[in-house]
């Protein structure tokens, strides 16, 4: 059993979290499959081989979840998943264990100025002023990395002169842009709606939209990621009842909107949010559009953590690969970035996503490419080049 939802009870249940984490802890103990994933096993591995599984303590536990940064490869590449009997979902415990820990210890000041990526919004309206204010709050968010720079375009005012009425349309989505479309990576969102709209897609726009939460999992703040989780999946089932699909350009908060708001909010009809490639190449393969053109390019493409746990495929891959493109796929781990934790542990991070990184610092190919923009930083630290998403080759193969 996994409580994932602060309103449960069972989430404060500390006998029910330890019981759960020792009997995945002796599965571990026993596989050892991801000893070299992140800093968590090797350091569960250093206290079962010292004491024993049943010795695990809840401290142990609290200690450890400290050092996950919600990658999901471990769950990716365990073999003791559902359906298997042992059911297995060792990221599902580390977050529960953080989620209760701060329940009951509060959050750190530089923890609750991390999780408020909405503020970002109404600090934008600083104008160019914004980035230099945003750089100096940097060390107060406990950033010791490179981080990705806040841009005072505004993704909504831009992007609403771009929307047009598209008549017949093939199929009509609401994108959910993202706070990292909105703050930092602009340019993802405005060219997915150049290119849907190219092959007869209706976009519609949400201002309404919060953060999918990432920020409030990361530092263990359910209570502040329910209540967005509750909003946003409000504004999801009215737009599914209007016909509209829903489209996310960005793995982690696609993964955020299906998988952990299931959890979350205890709710199994969940709406369907489709990654914005994965829903193209649905509609390819449906007869629905056509991508007539050829772009007769080289690939090096990163595949994310969090798409691989999704399990759609890389239908970015697909798509690049249906225009022309050789893609040469990286599959080398984790960028190490999965979010704020690897902004504030840098030297971990790099650490992690060193092996990736070398891939990129050699590579000669034409692009670099991932749908994850905070791999992204990683690929441009090691290879000095700015990363693009899938979307943004195919909008130059169709040549918009």
């Amino acid at each position: 059993m996994i409580v994932l939802n602060p309103s449960n009870p069972n989430f404060l249940n500390s006998e029910e979290l330890l019981k759960e984490f020792k009997r995945q802890a002796s599965v571990c103990h026993g596989c050892r499959l991801c000893f070299n994933y992140c800093d968590v096993f090797p350091s569960m591995f250093k206290l079962t081989d010292s004491k024993g599984v049943k010795a695990l303590t809840l401290d142990d536990l609290y200690n450890l979840a400290e050092y996950c940064f919600h990658c999901n490869m471990c769950y990716v590449n365990c073999p003791y998943v559902a359906p298997h009997e042992f059911n297995m979902d060792f990221p599902r415990v580390m977050e529960w264990a953080l989620g209760q820990y701060k329940s009951k210890k509060g959050l750190t000041v530089q923890e609750t100025l991390s999780e408020r990526t909405d503020s970002l919004a109404k600090l934008k309206k600083a104008g160019t002023l914004a980035t230099k204010l945003y750089s100096l709050t940097k060390p107060l968010l406990g950033i010791n990395g490179p981080a990705p720079d806040l841009v005072p375009l505004s993704f909504h005012n831009e992007a609403k002169k771009k929307i047009k009425d598209t008549k017949n349309p093939k199929a009509k989505v609401v994108l959910f842009h993202t706070c990292l479309v909105e703050n930092f990576n602009p340019e993802i969102g405005l060219d997915l709606i150049d290119v849907y709209q190219h092959l007869g897609i209706e976009v519609k726009l949400e201002e309404n939209f919060r953060c999918c939460g990432a920020p409030m999992l990361d530092v263990g703040d359910f209570k502040k990621l329910k209540e967005n989780a509750e909003h946003n999946l409000r504004l999801l089932e009215k737009y599914v009842k209007e016909g509209y699909d829903i489209v996310s350009p960005i793995p982690t908060c696609t993964l955020m909107l299906t998988k952990e708001y299931k959890l979350l909010l205890e709710k199994e009809d969940i709406p369907k949010v489709y990654d914005s490639l994965e829903y193209l190449n649905k509609l390819k393969r449906e007869g629905k559009i056509e991508l007539n053109t050829k772009l007769e390019k080289t690939v090096k493409y990163h595949p994310p953590c969090h798409l691989k746990y999704l399990g759609v495929g890389y239908n970015g891959v697909q798509l690049m690969r249906s225009i022309g493109c050789k893609v040469n796929i990286v599959n080398k781990g984790c960028s190490g970035i999965d979010g704020g934790w690897g902004l504030r542990h840098y030297d971990v991070a790099k650490r992690v996503g060193e092996k990736m990184m070398d891939e990129f610092k050699q590579g000669k190919e034409d692009y670099f490419v991932t749908e994850c923009p905070l791999a992204g930083i990683q690929i441009k630290v090691a290879s000095g080049r700015q990363a693009l998403h899938p979307i943004q080759v195919l909008k130059e193969g169709l040549g918009l």
